[in-house]
């Protein structure tokens, strides 16, 4: 399961601060800077994998960063090292395989398909936090004209927008991650663990991808000192001005899932926490319903509860499905302001 984060802009009271609309200007500019380098530097990021910068139409890519289950490198390890010496500790890729300089220069220099269709061409830089440190000079560089030390190919550039993606290993999925025996990672996730940032004609915007959860994350202390941990890396950067939380924060605050103690996030009603993380579930799976399909529901709930009230026996699974399209006709109802169920 992929739990995405937001920032949300505290400053902003209408529903808008949770889509973070605060149109770039070189303040917010160097806000988000700030913060995916904060971000990237803090105890909450154990390690860095693959990541890129895409300026404009010019993009940067690290080498290729994967754990010692990957294919590639048990078949091809001689394109591949091992990290772990004290300065890849200090670069967060310890415990990682990264590609050869010289085979990713290689590679990217001849890259044909890129990831953004706007990119035309893409160039090398560092793994870990030395190529984002790299990547975001060059963007302050570019924003304060300040090009005398930028790569020939940057000089003559006037930066409109950028966006970041990288992978990541959280430091509260280690546990997960890590081989306790070697202190190496078994691999990336980068479909769910990443952060992404982003300058472009929409605005401004940052999230988070989390790997793991079930209906128990919300109240599990080390997702919420996960969040909370990220919220004081924010107020580094802005204080008291972002908070990190997921993006259903809204609907868990008013379910009573989760509340707010001064700049943390803590679990909310513990005693009916199943009870009102049921109802939660149940009503905010209706919302996007079509009529008709509500009008399908609607049909099958009142067929079976007919069948029971003719006192007919009901199969194990028709009394779930019974209790459950109830559930789910009762938030129906309630969304459309009827009262049907009986």
């Amino acid at each position: 399961m992929k739990f995405q984060f937001r920032i949300y802009n505290l400053e902003v009271v209408d529903c808008s601060s949770c889509f973070n609309t605060i149109f770039p200007d070189p303040e917010t500019r160097e806000i988000l800077l700030q913060i995916i380098l904060k971000v990237c530097e803090s105890d909450v990021i154990a390690a860095i994998g693959s990541f890129n910068f895409r300026l404009d139409t010019i993009e940067f890519q690290s080498p290729s960063v994967a754990g010692t289950d990957d294919e590639d490198w048990k078949k091809n390890n001689s394109k591949y090292d091992l990290h772990s010496d004290e300065n890849a500790k200090k670069n967060k890729i310890a415990g990682l395989i990264v590609e050869k300089e010289e085979y990713a220069r290689n590679r990217i220099a001849n890259l044909k398909y890129f990831r953004s269709n706007k990119t035309k061409k893409a160039y090398y830089i560092k793994p870990g936090l030395d190529g984002i440190r790299k990547g975001i000079g060059y963007i302050r560089q570019l924003y304060n004209n300040q090009k005398a030390d930028l790569p020939e190919y940057l000089k003559n550039m006037k930066l409109q927008h950028f966006t970041f993606s990288a992978g990541v290993i959280w430091e509260m999925n280690v546990s997960f991650r890590q081989e306790r025996e070697t202190g190496n990672y078994d691999f990336i996730d980068y479909e769910r663990d990443n952060i992404e940032g982003s300058s472009d004609e929409s605005g401004f915007g940052f999230s988070f991808g989390n790997f793991g959860g079930d209906e128990d994350i919300y109240r599990s202390e080390y997702y919420l000192d996960h969040l909370n941990n990220i919220t004081k890396v924010l107020d580094e950067v802005a204080p008291g001005k972002y908070m990190a939380g997921p993006d259903e924060m809204k609907d868990l605050l008013e379910y009573e899932l989760l509340k707010k103690e001064g700049r943390k996030l803590v679990v909310g009603d513990e005693e009916n926490y199943k009870e009102k993380f049921d109802q939660y579930l149940i009503d905010t799976s209706v919302r996007d319903y079509e009529e008709d399909y509500e009008e399908i529901l609607r049909k099958e709930y009142f067929s079976l509860k007919e069948k029971a009230d003719r006192g007919e026996k009901l199969t194990y699974t028709e009394q779930q499905d019974l209790e459950y399209n109830r559930k789910l006709v009762k938030a129906i109802d309630k969304k459309r302001g009827k009262f049907k169920l009986s």
